[in-house]
């Protein structure tokens, strides 16, 4: 009998719980205040060797998402479109695409100067947010599927 995958939600909580412990409370401090801020959107979940990434966004592709919450090791970062107005300089990084402002605090969402960029970033995407249905939580890729993949073609 096939065994049953784990949800999204139980795969995301298992991702977090590699991390110290300060670092994966932060996380889940910023998590439920992100579906606040962006209601209705698709929460992408990327877990990477050195990183876990949560994108949110309305479709089901990680480079449309709006923001990103990145969990590392060492820190956590929201990551938001790289034009994003940013007149207090949080914004660290020269990517093509993003750039990111490591948080301290959840708190840091609420309000000040992190709060207004989330929101620039809402805004800068100019779309619709969905006000109704239910958003997923979407496990795109999985640390522990690749080392079984990886184990696969090894094997062959």
């Amino acid at each position: 009998m096939p065994t049953r995958e784990p949800s999204a939600s139980a795969q995301l909580a298992k991702s977090l719980s590699r991390f110290p412990t300060d670092i994966t409370a932060l996380a889940k401090r910023c998590l439920p205040k992100l579906r606040r801020a962006l209601p209705g959107c698709n929460q992408l979940v990327y877990d990477y060797a050195a990183s876990l990434v949560v994108s949110f966004g309305v479709s089901d592709r990680g480079y449309e998402a709006i923001v990103a919450l990145a969990v590392q090791k060492d820190r956590v970062r929201l990551y938001v479109d790289k034009n994003t107005p940013d007149p207090d300089g949080l914004l660290e990084g020269a990517g093509g695409k993003v750039r990111s402002v490591t948080l301290a605090s959840a708190a840091q969402l609420d309000r000040g100067a992190v709060h207004d960029l989330m929101h620039a970033a809402i805004e800068r995407a100019g779309e619709a947010l969905p006000r109704s249905g239910k958003p997923r939580t979407i496990v795109k890729s999985n640390a522990s599927k690749r080392g079984k993949r990886k184990a696969k073609k090894r094997s062959s």
